[in-house]
C-alpha cells in the first residue's frame, strides 16, 4: 500500500490516520494504487473497448456507464436538461474537481467551462465514445486528473437522443465504424445543426436554456465529415475568418489555441487540418477554402456570444478507434490549452463582453455573409494521397481513386483572405412589435436582454419594409425558407404600448442581429416566421370599378397626383387609352393606403 503523509503522524494520530488510508482505498482505489488496479479496469472499460470498437453503446448503456462513474467518484455529477420528444432524458454530465455543480459555483473558484457535445449528429457517435474515455480516464485512473485544478467540464453525450436509438447498419454506409449507428436527424425529423438560431427542436430549446445558463468559455461539437480524402484522421474549424466573434477573441483564438492546438496534435501523432473544400473538388493542389459558419451552426452560436467553438470533424473513411482517440487527444489539448492560458483568456472574453455592450462596438460595420478572396494565400504542407483520375465503367463519368500505399505531402495554396458581401450598420436599438410572443421566447432562450415599452410613442426609425421575396421550392426543417427582398427608409412611426425595446449595448447583442435583420442567413425572416408580410395576405374587396367615383375624387383633392397622372397619361401611350390600367392606377394607391403597414418588417431600427 503506498502512503500517504498521514501515515507517519506520530502518537494517537497513527490509528486514526490508518483508518482514514483504509477507508481511502475502498473508497477511491486508485489514489492508492496509481491506476493500475485490474478489477477496476474491467469495472470500467467502455463498451466500445469491449468490442474493440466494433460497436458503440446505445441511450441506456452510455447512461449506466455514466452512473457507474458517479457512484466511484465524487468528481461525476449526472444530471438532465431537458426531454426528448419521444420522452428520453438529454444527459448531462457535469466533472468538477470539488464536485460543484453550478456556474456560480465553479467560477468562484476561480475555474473556467468547458461543454463538450456529442451525437448531435447521431450516426457521428466519436464524441460519446471519446468522453466516456476521458472522463473514466481523469477520475478512475487520475490521467491528466490535474486539468481539473482549472478547468470544469459539462458533457452531453447523446444531444440528439431518439435519433441516436434509431440503429440501423444502414446508416452512413460509407463511414468507417461502427457496426450500427443512429440517425442525422430527430424524431421531428430536424437537423439540430441547423437548429441553433430558430430554436424549434425542444432539444433545442432545452440546450438553449443550459448553454446560456453556463455561457461556457468553450465550447467544442464533435462530427464526422462527409466529404474528401486525405491522412489526417481529424479536421476542424474555429470561427476566427469574419467579424462574428469580437476582435480581441479572434486574435486569442487564432494565436494561442488554434496555433497551440494544431502543435499538440500533431506531437501525439494526430496532426490536424481545417475544415472546409478545395476550389476543384478532390483536386488539393487546386487550393483550399476554409469554411465560415453563421450562427444556424455549433461554434458559430457560441462566437455570436463571444465565446471560443471549435467544430471538430473526424474523417469518415478513418478507423473508428483512430477517431476516438483523436478526438480524445482533442480534448486534452484543448483543456490544457485553456488551463494554462486561463487568466488571459478570462481577461480576453471580459473585456470582449465589454467592447460589445458598448457605442464603440457600432462603429464599423457588421458582415453577415463573407466570400473567400483569391488574392491572397498561404502556401502550407497537405497530407494526401496518391490518387488516379479514370473514367468509370459504371456511370461514365470521372473517378478519382485514392492509393493508400502512397501517402504524400504537397504544397497547396490555402486561402486566408475573406470578404463581406453583405453588411450592416449596427443600430442602437430595435423595437419588435409586441405581438410576436414568439420571438420575445426566443429571445429569452438566446439570452438576449430587452425591456416592454408601456406607452405608446412616435419615433424616429430605420425600417424595411418587403416588396417582395422568393420562396423555396423544397422544406427545410419543416419549414419554407425566403429570400426576402425589401426596400430601407427612414420614418417617423408609432410604436404601441407593450413594445419590446432591444438595446444593443449587451453581450448578446450579435445574436439579437442574426435573428432579426431580414438579409441575416438563417434569419427569422428567412426561417418563415414573418412571411405575412414579406407576402401579405389581407385582402382589398373594393371592386376596381369605384375607381370612376374616387378616381375623380382623389384628382379633385389632391394637384400633385392629378400633376402625376396626367404626365403618365402623356409618356405611356398604352397606359393613357387603356381604361383597366387607369382604373388600377387609382386603385393601388387606395390599396396601399389602406393597408399601409402589411408590409413593414415588424423590427425598427433604432439608429440614434
Amino acid at each position: 500500500m503506498k502512503q500517504i503523509p498521514f501515515m507517519k503522524a506520530p502518537g494517537p494520530f497513527k490509528f486514526a490516520a490508518l483508518v482514514f488510508t483504509i477507508i481511502c482505498t475502498l473508497l477511491y482505489p486508485t489514489s492508492a494504487t496509481g491506476g493500475d488496479n485490474p478489477s477496476l479496469r474491467k469495472k470500467f472499460l467502455t463498451y466500445s473497448e469491449e468490442t474493440n470498437f466494433a460497436k458503440t453503446p446505445k441511450f441506456e448503456q452510455t447512461r449506466e456507464f455514466f452512473h457507474r462513474l458517479e457512484e466511484y467518484s465524487p468528481m461525476v455529477h449526472n444530471t438532465t436538461f431537458g426531454t426528448s420528444p419521444m420522452g428520453r432524458e438529454l444527459s448531462l454530465v457535469i466533472v468538477d474537481k470539488d464536485g460543484l455543480t453550478t456556474p456560480e459555483e465553479i467560477r468562484a473558484k476561480g475555474r473556467v467551462i468547458v461543454l463538450i457535445e456529442s451525437c448531435i449528429h447521431s450516426g457521428e457517435p466519436d464524441g460519446k465514445d471519446a468522453s466516456m474515455i476521458f472522463i473514466r480516464d481523469m477520475v478512475v485512473h487520475k490521467k491528466n486528473i490535474d486539468i481539473l485544478d482549472n478547468v470544469s467540464f459539462l458533457f452531453i453525450p447523446i444531444f440528439n437522443v431518439d435519433g441516436h436509438e434509431n440503429f440501423t447498419a444502414l446508416n452512413r454506409i460509407n463511414q468507417n465504424g461502427p457496426d450500427e449507428l443512429g440517425t442525422r436527424n430527430t424524431a421531428h425529423q430536424f437537423n439540430l445543426n441547423r437548429d441553433f438560431l430558430k430554436g424549434d427542436a425542444p432539444e433545442m430549446r432545452a440546450w438553449l436554456k443550459l448553454y446560456n445558463r453556463w455561457i461556457p468559455e468553450l465550447f467544442i461539437d464533435v462530427h464526422v465529415t462527409n466529404g474528401a480524402d486525405f491522412q489526417y484522421v481529424m479536421t476542424y474549424a474555429i470561427d476566427n475568418q469574419t467579424n462574428n466573434m469580437e476582435p480581441g477573441i479572434t486574435r486569442w483564438s487564432s494565436e494561442i489555441y488554434e496555433k497551440e492546438l494544431c502543435r499538440r496534435m500533431e506531437k501525439v501523432g494526430f496532426p490536424i487540418f481545417l475544415y472546409g473544400s478545395f476550389k476543384k473538388y478532390n483536386a488539393p493542389e487546386s487550393g483550399f477554402i476554409a469554411d465560415t459558419f453563421d450562427p444556424r451552426y455549433s461554434q458559430g452560436y457560441a462566437a455570436a456570444h463571444n465565446r471560443l467553438g471549435l467544430l471538430i470533424e473526424n474523417h469518415i473513411y478513418k478507423p473508428y478507434k483512430q477517431r476516438v482517440e483523436a478526438t480524445i487527444e482533442a480534448f486534452i489539448a484543448s483543456a490544457r490549452i485553456i488551463s494554462e492560458n486561463k487568466e488571459s483568456l478570462q481577461e480576453t472574453l471580459r473585456q470582449a463582453d465589454i467592447y460589445t455592450s458598448s457605442p464603440a462596438s457600432r462603429q464599423e460595420p457588421f458582415g453577415f455573409q463573407y466570400k473567400a478572396s483569391y488574392s491572397d494565400s498561404i502556401m502550407v504542407d497537405y497530407l494526401s494521397w496518391g490518387r488516379d483520375t479514370t473514367i468509370s465503367d459504371l456511370s461514365g463519368g470521372e473517378w478519382v481513386t485514392h492509393d493508400y500505399s502512397d501517402p504524400i505531402t504537397i504544397k497547396i495554396p490555402v486561402f486566408t483572405k475573406y470578404e463581406p458581401t453583405f453588411s450592416i450598420k449596427i443600430p442602437q436599438a430595435y423595437i419588435l412589435m409586441p405581438q410576436y410572443t414568439n420571438v420575445v421566447e426566443l429571445l429569452d432562450l438566446h439570452g438576449v436582454q430587452y425591456k416592454r415599452l408601456t406607452q405608446a410613442a412616435q419615433v424616429e426609425v430605420e425600417t424595411y419594409r418587403y416588396t417582395g421575396g422568393t420562396f423555396s421550392k423544397r422544406q427545410s426543417e419543416g419549414r419554407v425558407p425566403v429570400a426576402a427582398e425589401f426596400t430601407t427608409q427612414t420614418e417617423t412611426l408609432e410604436y404601441p404600448a407593450g413594445s419590446i425595446y432591444i438595446d444593443m449595448d449587451q453581450p448578446a447583442a450579435k445574436i439579437a442581429m442574426w435573428l432579426l435583420e431580414p438579409a441575416a442567413p438563417g434569419s427569422l425572416t428567412y426561417w418563415g416566421f414573418f412571411n405575412v408580410h414579406v407576402q401579405s395576405t389581407n385582402e382589398f374587396w373594393i371592386r376596381p370599378q369605384y375607381m370612376e367615383v374616387k378616381g375623380r375624387e382623389m384628382l379633385a383633392n389632391d394637384p400633385e397626383l392629378r400633376a402625376r397622372f396626367e404626365q403618365k397619361k402623356k409618356d405611356d401611350p398604352t397606359f393613357a387609352n387603356d381604361p383597366q390600367a387607369i382604373l388600377m392606377y387609382f386603385y393601388d394607391i387606395v390599396r396601399k393606403r389602406s393597408h399601409q403597414n402589411n408590409e413593414l418588417h415588424p423590427v425598427w431600427r433604432v439608429m440614434k
